[in-house]
């Protein structure tokens, strides 16, 4: 038997979205960008990886706004004037070598843990309070906190068009806070966000919908969720 791998070099087109082929790059974490923001090393990266003849390329996990939304030394983040700068320098430089790029955009919730930068005294946040089943750690998030979220998550989608990225990937697995509210496991609310599969699908949708109210209905939306 022959493995015919021709196709996954052909290009591939959806909507106003042109990759020169079906090889992507998943998003790797690295910590390589000091107070969150990526330097002319994350630049280099990413260009080494267009210029090699990636079609796609999924960044590493960039936190949006949000107080509680790292969770590890040294990551990316996707909000500030400075770090915004540095990923504008990544996506010129990738768009220069013919690639296509888009950001993940992440949340950690319940895996951030008291003492992490950029604000050690900021805790999770989670659903329902839960790291894992019979796991604690950090704080329920009310309403309100759902809803600055969204709006986070909205926020970096907006900014990732302006600079000149080709789409956006939400990141919505790995236990991550999507994650969190897909899992019955990890959540436990008793409100509109917990119990049937569709109210804790509810908190994911409305990223989405949110992303996509700010983006426009053209701009490429991915969603990563485990299965």
């Amino acid at each position: 038997m022959t493995t015919n791998l021709g196709p996954m070099f052909q290009p591939f087109d959806i909507h106003n979205l042109t990759l020169r082929n079906r090889v992507a790059m998943a998003p790797m974490t690295r910590n390589f960008s000091p107070k969150g923001v990526p330097g002319e090393n994350v630049v280099a990266y990413y260009q080494r990886r267009a210029e090699a003849g990636v079609g796609l390329i999924i960044t590493e996990g960039t936190t949006v706004n949000h107080a509680g939304a790292n969770g590890y030394p040294n990551v990316p983040q996707f909000h500030g004037d400075e770090a915004l700068a540095g990923w504008k320098n990544v996506v010129d430089a990738v768009h220069e070598a013919g690639g296509v790029i888009f950001p993940q955009l992440w949340h950690v919730g319940a895996v951030r843990k008291e003492g992490t930068a950029p604000d050690p005294s900021v805790p999770g946040y989670s659903p329902s309070g839960l790291f894992a089943p019979g796991k604690p750690n950090g704080k329920t998030m009310s309403k309100g906190d759902i809803e600055d979220v969204v709006t986070a998550f909205a926020d970096a989608a907006h900014d990732a068009k302006a600079l000149g990225f080709d789409g956006v990937e939400i990141h919505g697995a790995h236990g991550y806070l999507l994650d969190q509210f897909l899992w019955e496991g990890t959540n436990q609310r008793d409100d509109e966000y917990g119990g049937s599969m569709e109210n804790r699908l509810r908190f994911v949708v409305e990223i989405v919908e949110a992303v996509r109210h700010r983006v426009g209905p053209e701009f490429p939306i991915m969603l990563r969720f485990s299965q």
